[in-house]
């Protein structure tokens, strides 16, 4: 970080005079910045901590509400006559045809021509 240039002036009436002397010492000591800047990095890191707290449980509000969606339509599901009488069933694998590997083409020996008059189409190239 670069040294700054900058003052800062606090005037404030509400300053205990335990505060008041704790922050004399540290600025006599030249690390009441040092000071500063800690206690405002651990505000904005206890922050960050709380936001991810509260992200992580509206995720797991949301989760939860999807879970009980797919639990009320499953019970849906099985309450309707809507499985079997859907028209698509699912074949069981032993009757689904093996598809067998093709042959890979050869490309060796290639035939055809091009005549200039099908150039002249393509005569920007």
């Amino acid at each position: 970080m670069s040294e700054r240039q900058n003052a800062f002036t606090i005037k404030t009436n509400r300053l205990s005079d335990e505060v008041y002397n704790q922050l004399a010492t540290y600025a006599k000591s030249r690390k009441l910045g040092d000071y500063i800047s800690s206690l405002i990095l651990r505000d904005l890191d206890n922050s960050s901590t709380e936001r991810k707290a509260m992200e992580d449980q509206k995720n797991y509000e949301m989760f939860e509400h999807i879970k009980d969606e797919l639990a009320d339509l499953k019970k849906l599901v099985k309450t309707t006559d809507f499985i079997e009488n859907y028209p698509f069933k699912e074949e069981e694998p032993s009757k689904v045809p093996h598809l067998k590997e093709g042959k890979i083409a050869d490309l060796e020996n290639i035939s055809g021509s091009l005549d200039d008059d099908d150039l002249e189409e393509y005569n920007d190239f």
